[in-house]
C-alpha cells in the first residue's frame, strides 16, 4: 500500500486522540447546554412556585415588642355580601377565615417580616394554618379584588370545614415570629359566648330590631 508500519502506527494514534478529543468536547458542550433537572418536588427557580424574597427590614423596627392579634370571619366569594363578616359560629362546609395583624411595638407599623401561624384544636386534633401576608406586593401595587386599598397590615388563612368535622368548640390561637427573633402569642376572649364553634346551623335568622 506504500505505507510503513511506523507511519500507520502514528496515524492510528492520531486518529484515536482525535476521537477522544471529540467525545470529551461533545460531552462538555452537552453538559453546558443542558441544565441539571431540579430535584423531585423542588420549586423551579424564579417560577410561580418559587417563594418570594424576604421583605426588607423597615427603618426603626426591632426595638419594641412584637404585637399580635387576630379574629375569624366567613370567607367566601367577594360577590357574596356576607363575605368577610366577623363570625365565631360556623357550619360544616363553610370556609373559616382567619385574620391576623402583626405590629412592631416600637413604631406602630405592620411588621412585614412576621411569620404568622394559626393553631386550631378541633375534636382533640391540632391543625396548623400558615398565614399569608397580604402586603407582599407593596403598598403601591394594584388594589386586590374585594379591598378598598392594599391590605399591607393583614395576614390571612383559611380552613374549609370538612363535612365530617365534629360539632363543638374550636380553640384557636395565633403565634408569630419575626426577623428580629421576637415572638408573640394571641388568644381570643375567654367569654363563653365568644367561643369559636362548629354548629349544625350557623346562620341565625333576624326577627326584627330590638
Amino acid at each position: 500500500m506504500g505505507y510503513s508500519a511506523g507511519h500507520m502506527s502514528t496515524s492510528f494514534s492520531f486518529s484515536m486522540w482525535f476521537v477522544a478529543l471529540t467525545l470529551v468536547t461533545g460531552t462538555l458542550v452537552a453538559q453546558t447546554a443542558t441544565p441539571a433537572a431540579p430535584a423531585q418536588g423542588a420549586a423551579p427557580e424564579g417560577g410561580r412556585g418559587a417563594p418570594p424574597p424576604p421583605p426588607a427590614i423597615q427603618t426603626g423596627h426591632g426595638n419594641g415588642k412584637l404585637i399580635l392579634y387576630g379574629d375569624t370571619a366567613f370567607f367566601d366569594n367577594p360577590a357574596n355580601p356576607q363575605n368577610c363578616i366577623a363570625m365565631s359560629r360556623f357550619e360544616r362546609g363553610m370556609r373559616l377565615g382567619i385574620r391576623a395583624w402583626a405590629v412592631d411595638g416600637g413604631t406602630g407599623e405592620p411588621e412585614n417580616t412576621a411569620i404568622v401561624t394559626a393553631h386550631l384544636i378541633v375534636g382533640g386534633k391540632t391543625i396548623d394554618i400558615p398565614m399569608r401576608w397580604r402586603g407582599a406586593a407593596g403598598a403601591n401595587s394594584p388594589t386586590p379584588r374585594g379591598y378598598i386599598r392594599v391590605p399591607v397590615e393583614l395576614w390571612t388563612g383559611v380552613w374549609e370545614i370538612p363535612k365530617d368535622a365534629p360539632t363543638g368548640i374550636v380553640t384557636i390561637t395565633w403565634t408569630a415570629r419575626d426577623r428580629f427573633e421576637r415572638e408573640a402569642f394571641f388568644r381570643p376572649s375567654p367569654d363563653t359566648g365568644a367561643r369559636h364553634m362548629i354548629v349544625e346551623t350557623a346562620r341565625v335568622p333576624v326577627h326584627g330590631a330590638r
